[in-house]
């Protein structure tokens, strides 16, 4: 279920000041809002830029959960590119109804792999427990060597790096709070 008119709502704007900014008709938008039309792609990413939210949050067909549970079926899950490291979100989804204040991740890194190439920095802390492996976590120009029921804390604002540098998959569990959403391609988890 699209979330259209819920952040519309949110942002208070009426159909036909969304028609306005977007450039799309009234009509069109009260067909995608109630459900009875599919938006384009195109569509999709002129409403998530006026509502300043990443894609998917306005994507999100998962059904509301009052108690906020999320079974492992409901959970999303997104890969780096070379599909060597996924990340699945234990934390539900920011929506109009609910935002939550910590992020939490399960990871699994491939034999010989990182995160990323270059080290990133965010505004939050990120607590990082091992349960499965051994995962360097290099900190500015210090690596730290977790092994399974290991865990560290990467303050805010430094550049880190988490590499797999064994022969074996690394899992574990990371914290991040206040969350950092960025940009994510996500699926429903098996």
């Amino acid at each position: 279920m699209l979330k259209i008119r819920e952040y519309r709502k949110q942002r208070k704007l009426t159909i036909k000041e969304l028609a306005a900014l977007s450039g799309m008709s009234i009509s069109y938008i009260s067909q995608v809002e109630r459900g009875e039309i599919d938006p384009s792609l195109s569509s999709l990413r002129k409403f998530a830029a006026i509502f300043e939210v990443p894609l998917y949050m306005i994507l999100d067909d998962m059904d509301a959960v009052e108690n906020l549970t999320l079974r492992k079926e409901q959970q999303l899950v997104s890969y780096s590119e070379d599909k060597k490291i996924s990340y699945r979100f234990l934390t539900p989804l920011p929506s109009p109804r609910y935002s939550p204040e910590a992020l939490l991740i399960g990871f699994e890194v491939a034999a010989h792999s990182q995160d990323v190439q270059e080290p990133v920095r965010h505004h939050s802390e990120e607590y990082i427990y091992v349960t499965e492996g051994q995962l360097t976590v290099q900190i500015g120009d210090t690596d730290i060597v977790l092994e399974a029921g290991d865990a560290t804390v990467v303050q805010k604002d430094l550049p880190h790096i988490c590499k797999n540098v064994t022969d074996t998959v690394v899992k574990g569990i990371s914290a991040i709070s206040p969350p950092v959403w960025g940009r994510m391609d996500l699926t429903a988890g098996d």
